[in-house]
């Protein structure tokens, strides 16, 4: 019993651990927040601090003064992994894709999920604090990159 005990007492320990380590890795992405625009586009990626460790956003293209909804976005703390979640309309059955964060990675933010088709890795990489290189890659790292301006 007393051996239990202390198993249960270190699976809980390390369970506030990687959530701490979440939590602090998570602050680290407050860089995000604000309204982006993609350099020479009308297209836009908007990020708001809903709550605690909860980020929300959306990616958009402004047609004259309609604001058309390419993507919701979320990251968050999942089982103690930082999460990013996209949404697009009309794919995958209204479903979210999920990316993990690659803490390894400490050049960029890369959240990954080599599972999926297409991109398998979202990447954000601060250039400038008002400026951020996206890569969207896919089978052996190839697609696409853009660079988000800050506005607000």
């Amino acid at each position: 019993m007393a051996h239990f005990k202390r198993l249960l007492v270190y699976v809980v320990m390390v369970s506030i651990n990687f959530s701490c380590t979440a939590q602090n890795e998570i602050k680290k992405l407050d860089i995000l927040i604000g309204t982006w625009k993609v350099e020479n586009k009308n297209t836009y990626e908007n990020w708001l601090e809903q709550s605690q460790g909860i980020l929300s956003g959306e990616s958009y293209k402004m047609v004259g003064d309609a604001k058309r909804i390419t993507e919701t976005l979320s990251i968050k703390i999942e089982d103690g992994k930082i999460v990013y979640e996209a949404t697009v309309p009309n794919q995958n059955n209204g479903k979210a894709i999920q990316f993990v964060l690659n803490e390894s990675n400490t050049e960029l933010m890369s959240f990954e999920n080599l599972q999926h088709d297409f991109p398998k890795k979202i990447q954000y990489k601060v250039i400038e604090t008002n400026k951020l290189l996206v890569n969207v890659l896919g089978e052996n790292d190839q697609g696409f990159s853009y660079m988000l301006i800050k506005q607000k």
